[in-house]
């Protein structure tokens, strides 16, 4: 995410703070912080899909323990009832002859949700929550529908749901405007602080409360779209058209909020199109193929020194695990390798990934020539 001047924004200070904080206690999960901030921020849901033990609870458990807010956890199955997500039916309601729930403690009256195996949900428990994520609203029983306070539910599933899916897990699944597949640890680098890092647990250094998360929302709301930004984002919903990926009117139309809450979260002033990248997450309907297309066409529009710079660093992990740091002439090989990317990194501009990337290759510069002398 670009930093594009000090901020002087106590919240937006707090947020940068709270994301480089999360980073560096989680593995390789930079891009899913960005995107849980990023929804809190926005006021939408988010949903990340993953095997289980990929820290997506131990991420969420973090960020809402930061709100400050009130939260609800729940695991679903396919055996769980209503009463677990809303509430039991009043008794006393019962006997005055009105059939209403007691929601204390439970969604309807939470901050904050995280619902877990989300797809597994029962239909009834599935038609509650369609109106509670969408419209924010809920009736107890009483036919009065009311308000929730919720500003973020977070959903998480060990798998996608399947394309014949019925329509209620469908228009669930579309609740989600924000979502992406989590994937193990890759990276060399990233395994050895796995396997060496007693605790990956996340300290947060502060507190949000509910205010000043709506004064973030606030001020991302008011940030303008550049030109660039306006015509990037027409030029890759046309492209995506002659993909086969047409994501709904609904959808697209929050694309520009989500759009504007990374840009905010990034300290930009206003919209530019490398802010697009987030829109990767938003703007497809069929998780089988078209998150990938969706990828490819924003970072080629919109991005392309973004899309330049994994390139370079996939390469870097390649050469890093090839590396017998035991063999001199190998790891120099590797040293030269590896300096060469950090030539062509060197070569792009216009993107606060490039600065990220080249100190992590010096970092690993600096192990690789450590690791070799440790062997001779």
């Amino acid at each position: 995410m670009k930093l594009v001047r000090p901020d002087t924004d106590p919240v937006r200070e707090k947020f940068a703070l709270a994301r480089r904080e999360l980073s560096a206690a989680l593995i390789e999960r930079d891009d899913e912080v960005d995107l849980v901030l990023t929804a809190l921020v926005a006021a939408e849901h988010v949903l990340l899909v993953g095997p289980p033990g990929s820290a997506k609870s131990l991420l969420l458990d973090a960020v809402l323990g930061w709100t400050g807010g009130t939260r609800f956890t729940t695991l679903l199955t396919k055996f769980s009832v209503p009463e677990e997500v809303v509430g039991p039916v009043s008794l006393t309601g019962l006997k005055e002859d009105r059939y209403v729930r007691i929601t204390t403690g439970k969604l309807p009256e939470a901050d904050y949700a995280f619902l877990d195996e989300v797809f597994k949900a029962s239909s009834a428990i599935l038609n509650t929550l369609l109106k509670i994520l969408n419209e924010r609203v809920y009736d107890a029983g009483d036919g009065v529908a009311r308000k929730v306070p919720l500003r973020l539910c977070v959903g998480a599933s060990n798998e996608w749901p399947s394309p014949d899916t019925g329509k209620e897990l469908s228009a669930l699944f579309d609740r989600f405007v924000l979502r992406k597949a989590v994937s193990p640890i890759r990276s060399q680098a990233g395994r050895q602080k796995l396997l060496w890092t007693r605790d990956h647990t996340p300290r947060l250094s502060t507190a949000v409360t509910p205010a000043e998360v709506d004064q973030a929302r606030r001020a991302a709301a008011s940030l303008p779209w550049s030109g660039d930004a306006k015509e990037a984002l027409e030029a890759v919903l046309k492209e995506l058209a002659k993909e086969g990926v047409q994501p709904g009117d609904r959808r697209q139309f929050k694309t520009v909020g989500v759009v504007r809450a990374f840009a905010f979260l990034g300290g930009a002033d206003e919209v530019r199109p490398e802010h697009l990248e987030v829109a990767q997450h938003c703007l497809w309907d069929d998780p089988q193929e078209q998150p990938q297309k969706a990828a490819q066409v924003i970072a080629r529009i919109a991005n392309p020194t973004g899309m330049r710079v994994t390139q370079l660093l996939v390469e870097a992990e390649a050469v890093l695990a090839a590396a017998d740091v035991r063999n001199l002439a190998d790891a120099a090989k590797a040293a030269a390798k590896l300096a060469e990317i950090d030539r062509q990194l060197s070569g792009l501009t216009g993107n606060g990934r490039v600065e990220k990337a080249r100190a992590y290759l010096k970092d690993q510069l600096r192990k690789l020539k450590l690791a070799s002398i440790e062997a001779v």
